[in-house]
């Protein structure tokens, strides 16, 4: 069994297309070329964690679509996702608000949002931008994240890195796996295993 980490899809949600932008012309094709790519990358015996945000469309649009995808599927539950009971109904098989699972040798935590208490992305000329915050909503998205501690590896969504320059999809011991900064794919683990090595060494760890 692999692992495979993904995040924001936004199903059912047409201004994503133009707010990242995205290479999609309609939501539905959105929808299908995500699921295209999900299920070249995914097999039926591999697991894939989607932390947050898989849509905007409840019910029968986002059942439709989860349906079609490879694999155990667990949701680390965002803010624009529908309620625990509403997403397991949707076709995930396990529906957290946050995970620590072991990739490689090391451990890490999962979140929909980036760590508290670190700055994550420019928020200039953002709307409802709060003075003093370190990412996008920190103070209101406190269910969706976790605090900063010492030597965190983090894996996120959230901040639909490059975000027209606002986000790196790598930054510190933070890696966005949203599919704008991962080219509408999946991420797997030995790609995850191979940022934290580059990571220590640009930290200095030992």
């Amino acid at each position: 069994m692999k692992q495979y980490f993904t995040s924001d899809w936004h199903i059912g949600h047409k201004a994503i297309l133009t707010f990242c932008p995205r290479p999609f012309s309609t939501i539905e094709e959105m929808a299908a070329g995500l699921i295209t790519r999900y299920n070249a990358t995914v097999t039926d015996s591999d697991v894939c964690y989607f932390l947050g945000d898989m849509g905007f469309g409840k019910g029968s649009l986002l059942k439709d679509v989860i349906s079609q995808l490879k694999g155990k599927k667990i949701l680390i539950i965002g803010n624009h996702d529908g309620s625990v009971t509403s997403m397991y109904t949707a076709g995930f098989d396990a529906v957290l608000y946050g995970a620590r699972v072991k990739v490689g040798g090391t451990m890490v935590t999962l979140t929909h949002c980036p760590l508290r208490g670190i700055t994550r992305e420019d928020q200039a000329n953002m709307k409802g931008t709060v003075e003093g915050e370190h990412w996008h909503g920190e103070s209101r998205m406190k269910q969706y994240s976790i605090g900063w501690e010492p030597n965190t590896v983090h894996l996120h969504g959230h901040i639909h890195s490059p975000n027209r320059g606002y986000s790196t999809r790598e930054q510190g011991r933070q890696f966005d796996v949203g599919v704008d900064a991962n080219d509408y794919t999946p991420v797997s683990a030995s790609t995850i295993e191979k940022w934290i090595a580059r990571m220590h060494q640009y930290m200095g760890d030992e």
